[in-house]
């Protein structure tokens, strides 16, 4: 395995050390947004400079050259990293969850696809499932995944599939047989489908296989149980993959968008004088109040969701597996977070009056971003329901939940 790259972790990585390596490089993080907007995808400076510290490599082993942090810290550097460029925490999520269920791979799945670089790209989409017809040394994969983000970076792609037996679902016990499968992206069709209203730098659009060939040991069972390879075998990879993805990873992302909002509007507030008025925005009780409960919605999701972040977290340190509900508690603190911060720049968009409605205002593509984030099938609203759902012992229609 080749681990002679810029950064190799043999320690435990400090959260102080990392968010001090984010400051260093935020000016070049955030000096192409609007080129990368244009582009609708990440400029190959953020990229390099992203890979070149290590970020990459959140989720990655240390017996791999990674930094293998905790799921409390990997939340707090991609918030850190989104403040200076949403699309950029938005590209630590996909690389460092499509890093976390790799722990699902053989030995020979992981070598063939780190062994050459332990910073390449994978890229994924879990929903809908393609099919997968078994073949003699692996499956065959047919299909198309939509919102599939930084595919022209990526070496691979990841994706779920159900197992087909005589032109239909396999079925054991009345469940549908799946399984994760990766596949060289030089392998798959990527379709340009990314003209959305925000987070246009994230290149994100459709992947399609055409009967692409995966071998086996590119493929495992997708289920909750499983035996993690040798270098997966610390508690970050026995912790809940909504814990691991959504909460650590896209949440953050959340939190960023709308504290950028928070600041931009009361940097607004000081200088703007509103039309009939002889003082400024901050001024007027209306904005006052708005800002009041846009900090109100963000300081507590936040506070809410890092503290569920931690108490997972210390039980699966000390041995512990969590229970359902507790895989269920940290959905419920992701989404809450998710729709708080939406609702948190919906008030600072509305407070900036016409300035908002401007492109050259940042408030316009913090609204813009807000309004993509919001929908994420892992934090929307219905969310809410899912989490009842286990609450009253039904159930999830999101089964990923269990896992």
């Amino acid at each position: 395995m080749n681990t002679d790259k810029a950064f190799l972790a043999t320690e435990t990585v400090s959260l102080s050390g990392l968010l001090e390596t984010v400051r260093e490089i935020g000016p070049i993080l955030s000096q192409h947004l609007v080129e990368e907007r244009e582009n609708r995808r990440l400029s190959k400076e953020v990229m390099t400079v992203i890979r070149e510290a290590g970020l990459f490599r959140l989720y990655m082993p240390q017996s791999l050259g990674g930094l293998e942090v905790d799921p409390l810290t990997t939340a707090r550097i991609v918030e850190e990293v989104s403040r200076y460029n949403t699309a950029a925490g938005w590209a630590l999520m996909v690389a460092n969850t499509s890093r976390w269920w790799c722990s699902r791979l053989g030995e020979d799945g992981i070598a063939e696809i780190f062994n050459q670089d332990i910073d390449t790209f994978l890229a994924g989409a879990f929903h809908p499932p393609m099919s997968a017809v078994p073949v003699d040394g692996g499956f065959t994969i047919k299909g198309r995944s939509p919102l599939t983000s930084n595919l022209r970076d990526a070496k691979w792609i990841f994706v779920t599939a159900f197992v087909m037996e005589n032109g239909n679902i396999k079925m054991l016990n009345g469940i549908p047989v799946m399984i994760g499968v990766h596949m060289p992206s030089k392998d798959c069709e990527v379709i340009d489908t990314w003209h959305t209203l925000g987070m246009q730098s994230t290149d994100s659009g459709d992947v399609a296989a055409n009967d692409v060939f995966v071998p086996s040991h590119l493929v495992y069972p997708l289920a909750p149980e499983f035996q993690p390879n040798e270098h997966f075998g610390g508690p970050l990879f026995k912790y809940a993959a909504i814990g691991a993805s959504i909460a650590s990873l896209i949440a953050p992302v959340a939190l960023a968008v709308a504290r950028n909002a928070i600041e931009e509007l009361k940097a607004l507030a000081e200088k703007k004088v509103p039309f009939g008025s002889m003082s400024s925005l901050s001024m007027k009780g209306s904005v006052q109040r708005k800002i009041g409960m846009a900090e109100a919605l963000v300081q507590s999701s936040q506070a809410y969701l890092y503290q569920t972040i931690e108490t997972t977290w210390k039980k699966v340190m000390s041995g512990e597996k969590l229970k359902l509900n507790e895989k269920a508690d940290l959905l419920l603190a992701s989404t809450h977070a998710n729709q708080s911060c939406f609702q948190a720049v919906d008030l600072m968009y509305s407070a900036a009056g016409t300035s908002g409605i401007y492109t050259k205002n940042k408030l316009a593509n913090y609204f813009a971003d807000a309004q993509v984030i919001r929908q994420h099938g892992f934090a929307n609203e219905s969310r809410y329901e899912t989490v009842a759902q286990v609450y009253l012992g039904l159930p999830p229609d999101l089964p990923v939940v269990s896992f």
